[in-house]
């Protein structure tokens, strides 16, 4: 039996499209997936503070996180609270297979690469736009299951679950359930959809891709669909399906607040085409303060307060909008979990 090693939170698919060459092949209609894996991007390490060059293989993944190990005990500890009538059939049957299992969470975002989610997303790239109302519905999904599985948002639950004396394998089990409800999977698309949208689509590389790139604030989101391609969602303001607003250039004033979103959102690395963009960055006040954070960060959540034997935690708190993507994931899992 082989596991997969590296889990990548942001697939080679699409980060190969922050090698130059890869991107204007795409942009001709010239895909080619079976060389993505190996294209060559600059890389911004935000924990060591370098720059190096690197293929995409190498960047946007975490070694073993999709791997979950089920012990017969945790099994039966895991029936007893959320199956509790089916308790004593179940311990009948695992005499017959007391054996230790592994759950392998990368078949499930292997099969979620494969949605029109995700098949969309390289349509939009290559076309630097949308052209009708089902195309902005899947866009949507896309910003919702990729926000789910990112790095830190992905990170920050396990690490929740197994503090509150959960096992690792439950909190999968529960986002799986989550992506198999097409009903509440469809009200937190919606959501995204209604927005307001603007795509900045532009003839020049311009957006840096970092490792949790749903960028988050209280009144919108941003996502670098490709480094020509940026795409903002204004919460504030409702449109129907057919609106979308494309603007060919962005002020000083909104790629200030691109990068200041990507550098605050960072937890590993950043990648781009060139090395000069990312070296300007670098130097950034906002880089600074981000590696001087996370260089010794050892959690992605923090503890707000004890109460008794009770304990308050924040989820992803260093993140760069933590408190909406809290809701979003409390709330979804909550619903999830009461159903």
């Amino acid at each position: 039996m082989h596991f997969t090693k590296k889990n990548h939170y942001n697939p080679c698919f699409w980060t190969a499209h922050w090698n130059a060459e890869f991107l204007k092949a795409a942009l001709k209609g010239q895909r080619d997936p079976a060389r993505a894996r190996n294209q060559q991007v600059f890389v911004l390490n935000v924990k060591s503070n370098k720059i190096y060059r690197t293929s995409v293989e190498n960047v946007h993944y975490d070694k073993g996180m999709g791997v979950a190990e089920i012990t017969p005990n945790a099994a039966k500890d895991f029936c007893k609270r959320n199956f509790p009538k089916e308790y004593d059939r179940f311990c009948e049957g695992m005499k017959n297979h007391p054996e230790t299992v592994y759950l392998d969470f990368e078949d499930i975002l292997t099969g979620l690469e494969a949605t029109p989610a995700y098949t969309t997303l390289l349509d939009v790239i290559a076309k630097q736009r949308i052209d009708h109302p089902p195309e902005r519905g899947f866009l949507a999904g896309f910003v919702l299951l990729h926000e789910m599985r990112s790095h830190a948002l992905l990170n920050s639950m396990v690490e929740l679950h197994e503090k509150a004396g959960y096992y690792k394998f439950e909190y999968f089990w529960m986002l799986k359930n989550f992506l198999s409800n097409t009903e509440l999977c469809y009200a937190y698309v919606m959501t995204f959809a209604t927005g307001y949208w603007t795509f900045y689509s532009l003839d020049r590389d311009t957006f840096p891709l970092n490792d949790s790139p749903i960028l988050r604030a209280p009144k919108s989101i941003m996502v670098a669909l490709s480094p020509r391609l940026l795409l903002e969602i204004d919460g504030t303001r409702r449109a129907d399906e057919s609106q979308r607003t494309f603007s060919n250039f962005i002020t000083a004033e909104k790629l200030n607040e691109f990068r200041k979103r990507t550098i605050n959102n960072t937890f590993r690395e950043i990648i781009f085409g060139s090395r000069s963009l990312l070296e300007e960055w670098q130097n950034s006040t906002e880089f600074a303060n981000r590696h001087k954070l996370v260089a010794d960060l050892s959690s992605y959540n923090a503890l707000v307060r004890r109460e008794g034997r009770g304990e308050l935690w924040r989820i992803n708190a260093f993140g760069g909008a933590a408190a909406a993507a809290d809701e979003l994931i409390e709330d979804a899992l909550g619903k999830q979990t009461s159903e």
